[in-house]
Formats: C-alpha cells, structure tokens, sequence
C-alpha cells in the first residue's frame, strides 16, 4: 500500500469553490429536507458503512491506538456539537440534554448497529434553530426600531459559556449578536454621499450632475436647497420625476477656485446637514476644457455655457444610508440560511459527523468528502483541469467572480459577474444550476482536460434575465501561479558590500504533484516546490545577493519528501527529520544531496502559523546551527504525521464480501489520519512548543495561544522526545547570535512600526480581558473616532517618511529564467502625482491607498538583521543599529 505523507496543519487545508470542474451528472435538488428521517431518507445508502469504515481505520492506524470506547463517543459528540455551534448560539440546554443519550453509545452504534441516526437528529435540530434564529432576526429587523443608549454589552465569544437555557434566552441572545452587527454598520459605514462632474452655466456658476448609474441610493437624501449657516441659499437641488438624475445648481462662482472651496451646508432649521467640497477628478475625459492655474495658483474662468471642467463635486452628508444598512443586515441572515441549506443539500452535514469522529482521535485527522478531497489535492499540486473561473453567488445564481489564466479568459466570451444558468457536458442535455449549492455547479463543470462543456449565462449587466447565451470551452490543465514560491530581490545603495543585495523566497506551502498524470511542473516534470525555490535561489545566487531570507509565514505545511529535500538544498547529506510509529519505532530521514545549494547566509523567518512542515525545516536548519530563526516567538506546534487514504477501495472491499453492488464511478472521499510522530533531527518534538526563533519580534500572535496554535486545539497529542540523531553542528549562527540580538533589540524598541504593534498589543490584551463589546452607540462611535484618528496619524507619519532607495525586483518562475529581472511597479495616481504641488490632499490619499498594506516591519527588521549578519560573517563596515 503506497502512503502519501504530508504535515499539512488544519488551517492549511482550505475548501476551495475554485473554478474550474469535474464531470459528474447533477439532477435539481429536492426540497430541503427538515426531519432527521427526511434527511436520513435523503442522504446516501453508503453513509453508514462510510462511517464504520472509517471508525475501524481510525482504530487500526490512528497514532493513539486508541479503541473507540466510551471516551472516544463522548469527545465524537462534544465535536460534532462544536462543529454545528461552536459559539453555543443555535442549540438550547434541552437540546444538548436530549443529545446525551448518544455521549456514550456512539461506539456501538457506529461500529455494531450501522447507525448514524444521531448524525442527522442533531443535525435536523440544528436546522431548525437555524430557521427559528433567522425567521426571528428578520422580524426583528423590520418590526424594532433599534436604540443603543443603554449600557449592554455582548459577548463575542461564548464557546466556553453555557448554551441557553431556553427559546427566551436564546432569542435574547440572538437580539443582542443582531443589534451587535447592526451598532457595527451603523457605526463604521460611510455617510451618505454624492458626487458628480462640475460643469458652468449661462450667469458661469456651477452646476453639479449626478446620475444613478454612478449611485445605488436615491437622491431624496438630497434636501430641496443648501444653505449657509447664515441662512442664504448656496444653491438647489433638482431632481427628475423618475429618480434618475438630480441637478445642483450652486450660487458658486467659478473665479472663487473650486480646489479651496469647502462649504459647510446646513437645513432650514439651522441643522447641520453636510458639506460639500471639489477636487480635480481622477479621470480627465477632455483635455481642452481642463482650466489652468495662473501665477497665483487661482483658476481662471471658463468661458460660460462650457461643456466641462475636470473638476469633481464631493455632496457628504451628516447621515448614514439607513436602507443599504437593512438591506445588508437582511441578506446576512438570508445568506446565513442559504450557506447552511447548502450543507443539507451537498451532504455536508454527513462529512461534518464522520470527520467529527476523526477528530475525536486527534485534530488532525479529518474525513474528507469527494469534493474536499479533491479541493485539498488541488492546493497540494497547484494545479487542476477546467475552466480557469473564480465562482461566487448572488442569490439563487452562481456568478463568475474573476477569470484566471485558461479556457474562460482565452475565448473571450466569458467575463466577471456573468451569471451561469445551466451547465452541460459533451452530448448531453444541459442541467438547470440556478439554485444549485455552489459545490454541486462546481462539481458539474470541473472535468477531465480537453473534455468539452458548455455554459448557458446571463451576460453582466443583463437586465432581462430571460437573455441566455452558450459558451462551450474546452477544459484545460488551470495552473495557481499566485500560490507558487515566489522570490524578491533587494538592492540598497545606502548599504555597501555583500549587505546592499538581498533575497527574499517566499514559500507558501510545502507543494508537491504526487499523481504522475498531471503534467504540473516545467518540462513536464512533476510540480516540487524544493525544485521551483532551487530555480529561484539559482537566479538570487546569480544576482550575487550577501544573503537569503526564506520567508514562510504563512505556510501551514505539506510533503515530508518536500521538507526533507528543501532542508537539503542548505546542508549536506545527514539526518533531517525523526518519526516514530505507534509500536515506538523510529525513522530518520535524510537529506541525500552530497553538496548543498546554497551555502551563504540565511534566515528564515517564521510566525505563529508557519506549521508542520515549516518545522521540520525550521527545527533541521536551527539544528544544524544553519540558519538564523527570527519571527514570532514560536511556531504553530503540530508534531504529527498524516496520510491520505481514499476510501473508495474499503467501501468496495465491504460490499463485494457482501455481494452487493459498487460503482465504480463511485468515489466517498478520502480518510485523513495521522499515524506518526515527527521529532527533529536533535531529538526534540515540536509538538505544542513549536520552534522556538533565535530572535523574536512584538507580535500578537504571541500573545493569542489560546486560539492560534496546536495547544489550542481539541484532543492534541501530548509532546516527548526521541534519542538526537546527531546533526552536525556547522555553527554559523552562534559565533554571532549575541551581537544580532543586541542590535535587533535596539532597533526594534525605537522603531515606530514596533510601536505600533505594541499598541495593538496592548489593545488586544485588554479586549480579552474584557471578553465583551458595548452595544451603546456613543461609546461605539467614541471607540471608532479613536481607531479612525489613530489609522489616520499612522498614516500620516509613514507618508512623512524619507522615501526608501531601496528598488525591489520580483522572481516569479514564469521570468526567473529572463535576462532582465522586472523592478516592482508601485501604483499611483498619475494625475494626482502630476498634481501633486496643486493638490497636496488628493496626492496624499492617493499615495496613502497605493501604500495601503505595504507596510512589513517584520519583513524589515529580517532584512536588517539578514544585512548584519552578511556584515559579520564578511568583516564589513558595521550596520547602523537604527533604522
């Protein structure tokens, strides 16, 4: 029997609803079932002996060896509750009374009786008070007038809390978490706001133009005129009989210079109501009327009657769009229903019971229906056969949300927020999907490469949705190049030596192609992230960088055999990784490469979510005395083993000894377990404690262990040690880990980015003391105000900043092999950038929202310490301890 082995933590597998799809017929889905005999009746003959099937794998092969007892029942509950209400929002205390019948006999009825009558009596529970929840929140929303000038507070998370005691206190509940997200809207969404082209009349004043095409709300937010706080009219307001347009006629000359003007507008009762303010647009669409600054920087005056200026009108009012609020809160609450609906209707709620009873032995073994085992194959290879769509769903309809490169984009005739009505195969009738779970459209139209099928669409912007056009594509291999390692190359001439040029490989996770009939990686070699970050090295070590960072943050794991060859591309033949079976036997694995890659300096830089294979990498090369380990305190902490094992060969096995019918078409998913331990080459476990970086950076990440990290989950195996392999110690990093630290600290304590994750800190350790929010609208908007300014001034201060010299050119594998590397474009407004000595307020939230997320200081301070280290290891001139 042949193992796929892989550390994959569970954050790491995600449920992709990805394009692109697998040629399966689907019939209309029936009415939702309600009763848990209606779903049983409805869910699938093989349901059961799935469960009994994967109940005795989990016995024979899971790491504990653990027999499915009365304890094991009893945890196989308490996570399929978690599973359905993990915040104990949905199910009442005589609801869990009345599941307790099963805390201590699902063994029996799993392994001897073939029951799985449990799975769908919760589960029909579940439903219901998800129907009471939703039928009740939306009563509320359109029967309350909601008030938040008291002091209630509500509680975010009530996991650890009791359920509700009855339907009262439920429905109290579900009032506060609804007024809750409502405070949220009311408090963070925009005001109500206009604008329009600025254009002169006949006497040269102007005269503003709005359009709904441009807004979605209606112009009656509009009042009839705008006055001065003096009383005088600034001007009136005209809207069409239809809603379709409103005109503003201002009694604003145009010699006053629009660019300075800001009037505040106030009611006829002296309110405040607004103001109203004008910038030069983004887009100018006619050069010849576009008024020039004189010496003065004044504009001069149009000539009257002008068709256009490049001015834009910007109407704020002092008030939210209450509508839009409802409207959003509404379809929450219906989407909530529908995304739980798609549960009963694509037999989630079976995956969710037996992966339940998985988790039960371990948080890492996991039950795997078709369509998540073959999501989760497609992020480990990075490659799929389709269309190449991004699909999402309004409503009943399943819409394209964004073309990748492939058939789609190619043909031309597909684009985002196109509508799919009906999907067919080659020479077959077409299936009607609108109301289709997503799952079931994408399992429709994923299939075999060069298979044909044919979409039936509403196309964008369609109105009459009885307009239909056919689409035939031809299903292609689709390749995820944004999910491939990637590297960046940094040049700072302020830096002189080895230190002036950097790499940085990012590596989001540990991928490999396991099934030699994809083609996958160049040549039509099988993909391998170890052979595509060599690629990328190869063109770093050309470019003569002093060092490389290996940046793997955000990776939760992958292939042993990829760990194992990555860490082998920075140290020679030795051991790299332990694993110990459940009878105590343990394996080392070797690095088998006579030479390394790469033997200059390295860092490699980690946080709290870089798991599982991420460890072993980390923990091989901190081993060695290889690599400098920076980041988060320490890593995620998964020390365990998985397999992939399809089910498909069991369940046929069972009904052939049986003689009872199997199709062969007919694939159950696939059984996740895990079934060893690893341990690093020194012997340690990285089980709960992670790895533990050399030099660590302010994190919150730090401080969040109770919901991030392997010592937050359920049932984790505990953590022990193993005999050391002896790695040997190459000790590259000690001779100059003091000095390092020393100078990191330095910088970080007076780094203003630092400063401001301290401050996050300290936010966060105050809002989990608290555990609770306040539902009263002026603390909100004071809490808001406060966040808003502060976002404000960071953003001003990091625009205050001595622009950076430093040029950054991107390596992707698609250009790696070209003889120019490509400098990283920045985004800008180029009129506001033209502008930028007229127009120093657009320039900045111009610049701003280029920058927007651009900020890294722990990329950074790597970087210097990456920069440090070059200087020590090459007796360079000192780096400055500051930035």
């Amino acid at each position: 029997m042949r193992f796929r082995i892989l550390f994959a933590a569970n954050h790491f597998v995600w449920v992709s609803l990805l394009l692109s799809l697998f040629s399966v017929h689907a019939a209309p889905q029936p009415p939702e079932p309600r009763t848990a005999a209606e779903m049983a009746a409805a869910a699938d003959t093989n349901d059961a002996t799935i469960a009994q099937i994967t109940a005795d794998r989990l016995v024979a092969w899971n790491y504990s060896q653990h027999p499915f007892d009365e304890e094991i029942s009893s945890k196989f509950l308490d996570r399929y509750l978690d599973s359905l209400d993990y915040l104990h929002m949905f199910f009442l205390k005589s609801d869990i009374a009345e599941f307790e019948q099963y805390r201590t006999n699902l063994n029996v009825l799993t392994l001897q009786k073939k029951d799985i009558t449990p799975c769908w009596v919760i589960f029909s529970r579940f439903m219901q008070r998800v129907h009471e929840r939703v039928d009740y929140v939306s009563n509320l929303l359109e029967t309350a007038n909601f008030e938040f000038t008291d002091q209630e507070r509500f509680v975010l998370n009530r996991h650890k809390l009791p359920y509700p005691k009855d339907m009262d206190e439920a429905k109290q509940f579900w009032r506060q978490e609804a007024r809750s997200l409502y405070l949220d809207q009311l408090v963070t969404s925009p005001d109500v706001q206009y604008a329009g082209p600025v254009h002169f009349d006949e006497k040269n004043n102007a005269v503003v133009t709005l359009t709904r095409d441009k807004h979605s709300l209606e112009f009656n937010y509009l009042p009839g005129q705008l006055l001065a706080k003096d009383g005088h009219v600034l001007g009136r307001v005209e809207i069409s009989a239809n809603q379709s347009n409103a005109t503003l006629h201002l009694d604003l000359p145009f010699s006053e210079n629009l660019r300075k003007t800001s009037n505040v507008l106030y009611a006829v009762n002296g309110q405040e109501l607004g103001d109203i303010t004008f910038k030069r647009a983004k887009v100018e669409t006619n050069e010849t009327a576009k008024p020039e600054p004189n010496a003065k920087g004044d504009i001069a005056p149009v000539a009257p009657g002008s068709p256009g200026t490049n001015y834009e009108a910007i109407i704020h009012l002092n008030q939210k769009n209450m509508a839009e609020i409802h409207k959003s809160m509404t379809n929450r609450y219906a989407q909530m229903l529908r995304n739980y609906k798609q549960v009963v209707q694509t037999d989630r709620g079976f995956e969710l019971y037996v992966n339940s009873l998985a988790r039960a032995f371990d948080p890492h073994s996991d039950f795997m229906g078709h369509m998540s085992a073959e999501d989760f194959a497609i992020q480990m290879r990075l490659s799929l056969f389709g269309i190449g769509a991004l699909l999402g769903q309004d409503n009943d309809y399943c819409k394209i949300d964004e073309l990748k490169e492939g058939p789609a984009k190619k043909s031309g005739k597909l684009k985002a927020n196109d509508r799919i009505v009906a999907v067919a195969q080659s020479n077959a009738e077409p299936v009607d999907v609108v109301g289709m779970p997503l799952p079931k459209i994408v399992e429709l139209i994923r299939g075999p490469k060069g298979s044909q099928v044919t979409l039936t669409i509403i196309p964008s912007g369609e109105a009459d949705s009885s307009v239909h056009k056919d689409v035939t594509l031809v299903r292609d291999e689709i390749k995820l190049e944004d999910q491939e390692a990637k590297a960046f190359l940094y040049v700072n001439p302020d830096i002189s030596g080895s230190a002036s040029r950097l790499g940085v490989i990012n590596i989001p996770s540990f991928y490999a192609d396991t099934d030699r009939s994809m083609s996958g990686g160049k040549e039509g070699r099988p993909k391998s992230m170890t052979a595509d970050v060599e690629r990328l090295m190869k063109r770093l070590k050309d470019e003569k960088v002093g060092g490389i960072i290996l940046d793997i943050r955000r990776n939760g794991g992958g292939y042993l055999e990829e760990a194992t060859k990555l860490t082998g591309l920075f140290v020679k033949a030795g051991p790299v990784v332990q694993t110990k079976d459940p009878t105590g036997d343990t394996t080392t694995d070797f690095s088998q490469r006579s030479k390394p890659a790469y033997d200059g300096p390295l860092v490699v830089l980690t946080s709290r979510f870089s798991a599982s294979a991420s460890e072993i990498l980390a923990g091989a090369l901190q081993d060695y005395n290889r690599a400098l380990i920076v980041g988060d305190h320490s890593t995620f902490g998964k020390g365990t083993v998985q397999t992939m094992q399809p089910m498909q060969p069991y369940l046929d096995q069972y009904l052939r000894k049986r003689k009872l019918e199997f199709d062969p078409n007919y694939d159950p998913g696939e059984l996740k377990i895990t079934i060893k331990k690893f341990y690093r080459a020194g012997g340690v476990s990285t089980q709960l404690q992670g790895v533990i970086s050399d030099i660590e950076f302010p994190s919150i990440l730090n401080y969040d262990t109770n919901e991030i990290g392997e010592s937050a989950l359920p049932n984790a195996l505990p953590c022990d040690e193993v005999t050391s392999a002896d790695p040997e110690n190459l000790n590259r990093v000690k001779p100059y880990l003091a000095e390092l630290l020393e100078r990191s600290r330095e910088r970080v304590a007076t780094n203003k980015d630092f400063g401001y994750i301290r401050e996050d800190i300290a936010e966060f350790l105050k809002q989990q003391a608290d555990k609770s929010i306040s539902l009263n609208l002026t603390e909100r908007e004071a809490e808001q105000k406060t966040r808003t300014a502060r976002a404000e001034a960071i953003k001003k201060e990091r625009l205050s900043r001595k622009k950076s010299n430093v040029k950054i050119y991107d390596i992707t594998l698609q250009n790696v092999d070209l003889p120019q590397l490509q400098l990283q474009v920045v985004k800008t407004n180029a009129v506001a950038s033209a502008d930028q000595t007229a127009f120093d307020d657009d320039a900045d939230l111009d610049e701003a929202a280029a920058n927007e997320g651009a900020v890294d200081p722990v990329l950074d301070e790597a970087k210097r310490v990456m920069a440090d280290y070059v200087a020590l290891v090459n007796k360079d001139p000192v780096i400055s301890k500051v930035p």
